[in-house]
């Protein structure tokens, strides 16, 4: 997610609600205003809406930007199958130039099989193909225990760096948060071990990338296995020990609001209080 200038927050207010400060009571309503966003999708691993993935209770990242965006905040949400982590997302608050805000919803499917989505509203999300994992040749074999994995998904993750090239061709580096937003020891027979972390940029806290770091059970025995996501509107590069491993750059099919595959999708609505 990369917020938009205050400029054209201004141009696209639509349908927002009225000013409410930046105080604890309004970081409070706003937060409460994200749970309900997330409990609002089911989620699930077939067109028979029958393998419906878990919430997680509680959110497993929160961001800040109070000091360079007069206080917008969000926070990110995971849906998991047997404690895999299937899909990913955050609902923040867009502040525009008169001083209004919108909820922003960005949704990205971790899965390996199409998700199916049930939601009520006109904005919806339509995963149209799985995200696909990517075998790590040079990786050592998944270690026996789970602490020695750990070690393990640390250091595979410390291979990765990124960056992203706004519209106007102007570079911004990403930074690898070191402890991952959310892990996972799996029930599921096909994954041993895993972990997803966060890229952020240099100037905010925000994720521009998520990275999923995997163990898995091939025919070859347990091997590491990774997948990127893209999670903002910028051109994004990520390399792996200085490598460039994966790209997602806009174009007519691949927009600001969603990827041609409907993968990722990020929208806006007027947020509702019960």
């Amino acid at each position: 997610m990369n917020v938009l200038t205050p400029l054209l927050m201004g141009l696209v207010a639509f349908g927002a609600a009225p000013a409410e400060g930046d105080g604890p009571d309004a970081q409070a309503l706003w937060r409460a205003r994200y749970q309900r966003a997330a409990e609002e999708y089911k989620l699930f691993r077939d067109p028979e809406l029958s393998e419906r993935l878990e919430l997680r209770a509680d959110p497993v990242y929160r961001w800040n930007h109070a000091a360079q965006d007069g206080g917008l905040s969000g926070s990110i949400y995971v849906w998991t199958h047997r404690g895999c982590a299937e899909a990913v997302a955050c609902f923040w608050q867009m502040k525009y130039a008169d001083g209004t805000s919108t909820l922003g919803h960005e949704l990205h499917a971790l899965s390996p099989k199409v998700l199916s989505v049930s939601r009520q509203g006109p904005e919806r999300w339509k995963p149209a193909a799985a995200l696909a994992r990517i075998a790590l040749d040079e990786a050592p074999a998944p270690a026996s225990k789970p602490a020695g994995r750990l070690a393990q998904i640390r250091s595979i993750g410390s291979e990765f760096s990124g960056y992203g090239v706004n519209a106007a061709g102007e570079r911004r580096e990403f930074r690898l948060l070191t402890t991952p937003v959310y892990r996972y020891q799996s029930s599921d027979p096909d994954v041993l071990d895993g972990a997803l972390f966060a890229m952020v940029c240099t100037v905010g806290a925000d994720p521009e990338v998520f990275l999923v770091v995997e163990a898995r059970r091939t025919a070859e025995g347990p091997r590491w296995q990774f997948a990127l996501a893209r999670f903002s509107h910028l051109n994004l590069f990520v390399s792996r020990g200085g490598r460039e491993v994966w790209r997602a750059v806009r174009g007519p099919n691949d927009t600001f609001a969603q990827n041609a595959d409907q993968t990722y999708r990020s929208f806006h609505v007027a947020p509702r209080d019960e």
